[in-house]
């Protein structure tokens, strides 16, 4: 049987969330505050929050890459991992609500190749337009969800937030943190800690 580990990216791979920093740091404060309330409280799906956040933006991709560059603090042991598991038989993919553009450089940098299924962005000048990658209307949670890319086989999710409750509910084994640890607690969903990649190694690869 195959086995997977998928990913999150910001927030997981990530030490902070680059994408809602960005949208931040780029975008319209008040629109990001406005749409970030509506998804705790259930009004806004997770799509429409990211559409919103993204749609002032006018800045040159080039220069919230730099950003991003800048930013982006990966935690602790993640090229190693990804080696690592690779050796052992793991299929590592990368699975993100945020795009291509800004995760690939960051992954360069780190020197990590692996399959990565995020969504693209057309950096209009007029505003970002989000290039939606993600099958709409999740069977389980109505949603453009996760779950339908998780792969055949084991699977070992981590990650750490609201784009990630519907795929850790699909999976074999799960590592949280944040946001998504609370959420399986609330539900009863038995997840492990995930702090960075020292630990998952130490947790889930063999060590003889």
């Amino acid at each position: 049987m195959s086995k997977s580990i998928v990913l999150d990216f910001d927030g997981t791979v990530t030490a902070t969330d680059t994408l809602d920093e960005a949208a931040k740091t780029f975008g319209d404060a008040t629109v990001y505050q406005e749409v970030e309330d509506g998804l705790d409280e259930g009004r806004l799906p997770l799509r429409e929050v990211i559409t919103r956040e993204f749609a002032p933006v006018t800045a040159p991709l080039e220069n919230v890459v730099a950003w991003v560059l800048d930013h982006a603090i990966v935690r602790p042991g993640f090229a190693e991992f990804v080696s690592r598991a690779r050796d052992e038989g793991w299929d590592v993919h990368i699975v993100s609500s945020g795009f291509h553009e800004l995760i690939e450089p960051v992954l360069e940098r780190e020197g990590v190749d692996v399959p990565l299924h995020a969504n693209r962005i057309d950096p209009s000048p007029e505003g970002w337009r989000v290039l939606w990658r993600y099958p709409d209307d999740c069977d389980e949670c109505g949603e453009s969800c996760k779950r339908t890319l998780l792969p055949e086989g084991h699977v070992v999710y981590v990650g750490d937030g609201y784009s990630d409750r519907c795929a850790a509910l699909a999976a074999d084994r799960v590592f949280a943190r944040a946001g998504l640890a609370e959420y399986l607690a609330d539900r009863g969903k038995a997840f492990e800690p995930f702090s960075d990649f020292h630990a998952l190694s130490d947790a889930l690869l063999d060590h003889r």
